[in-house]
């Protein structure tokens, strides 16, 4: 794990600027959602200010407001908009991933050969990751939605039970069915995550990629899952200390031009995407190295990190 781990994140840092490009992808993101935004508000606007000209308060306005936030057509179109922006946003996501992946897989492998290009590595193997992108994350929701039916069906049945019994045998099976039901939420979530590392780094077909990504998985699945916690855990410990640090420099510069004050929020924004994005690029590397490495052997003892041993191939391929 710990070499899976450093593996990826000097992979990562050799490519640092692929980082910059996944800030682009939250920008991207602000910029989609604009419409529905846009949209929202246009219509908000019309209504209060057609109910206040007609001579009526804020009773009126506010009616105005939920007349037309209720309207079919309203809801329609908002939703719409909304949807169109999440899905082209995902294919920007799928988009950089497919990109980065090849970048990450060429040092990986020892920088042999000619370096790929980042648009080959769109062009080439979007159409791979797209699908597996989309079962994990149909994946993570399953899992996410497992845990919370699990937290209220703990939740009724502590009511239930309430001033019955021994509490503390409920306690103790409520909190073993929510550390299971986390545990398994957390496997399915870095199941899809080998799965695309697999997609993206090798350049598998979807159904190849899920059907190895999840006999890889099954055969070390507390070491995948303790290098996504690591990853999370690496990310929030980075993005923390960045808060603190530029905390201390707003505490500093109050009272003084509002551009200082402003200025340390908006580098936390950024700095805060690009943690996001390279540790999104570090899980999907380390994942990579312990989904595409042999799982007998020296091989495994050492963690060899050779183009053969780990499967990847050109993005051409």
């Amino acid at each position: 794990m710990g070499s899976a781990l450093g593996a990826g994140f000097r992979a990562v840092a050799g490519e640092s600027w692929v980082a910059v490009l996944g800030l682009g992808v939250t920008v991207v993101r602000g910029a989609l959602a604009l419409p529905a935004v846009a949209f929202v508000g246009a219509v908000s606007s019309m209504a209060a200010g057609e109910a206040l000209r007609r001579g009526g308060g804020p009773e009126a306005a506010l009616g105005a407001l939920l007349q037309a936030w209720t309207s079919p057509r309203f809801l329609s179109i908002a939703a719409g908009l909304w949807l169109a922006g999440v899905l082209l946003w995902g294919a920007v996501r799928v988009a950089w991933v497919a990109g980065a992946a090849p970048l990450v897989a060429w040092r990986l492998s020892g920088t042999h050969g000619e370096p790929p290009g980042f648009a080959q590595g769109v062009a080439w193997r979007f159409h791979r990751v797209l699908p597996v992108a989309v079962i994990a994350l149909l994946l993570d929701l399953a899992g996410k939605a497992m845990v919370l039916l699990v937290l209220l069906g703990v939740i009724g049945v502590g009511v239930r039970i309430q001033g019955r019994g021994a509490p503390g045998a409920a306690a103790f099976v409520a909190a073993l069915a929510l550390a299971g039901s986390a545990f398994l939420a957390a496997s399915l979530s870095t199941l899809g995550d080998v799965a695309v590392a697999r997609a993206a780094l090798a350049g598998e077909p979807a159904g190849l990629a899920l059907r190895r990504g999840a006999l890889a998985f099954l055969s070390r699945p507390a070491a995948c899952v303790a290098v996504v916690l690591a990853v999370w855990v690496a990310a929030g410990l980075a993005a923390g200390s960045a808060q603190g640090v530029l905390g201390a420099f707003g505490g500093m510069a109050r009272g003084g031009p509002r551009m200082l004050v402003v200025l340390p929020d908006m580098l936390l924004a950024v700095l805060a995407a690009l943690v996001a994005a390279g540790a999104e690029l570090w899980r999907l590397s380390a994942l990579g190295v312990l989904a595409l490495s042999p799982q007998s052997g020296r091989e495994t003892r050492w963690m060899s990190l050779r183009s053969e041993s780990l499967g990847i191939r050109p993005p051409s391929q």
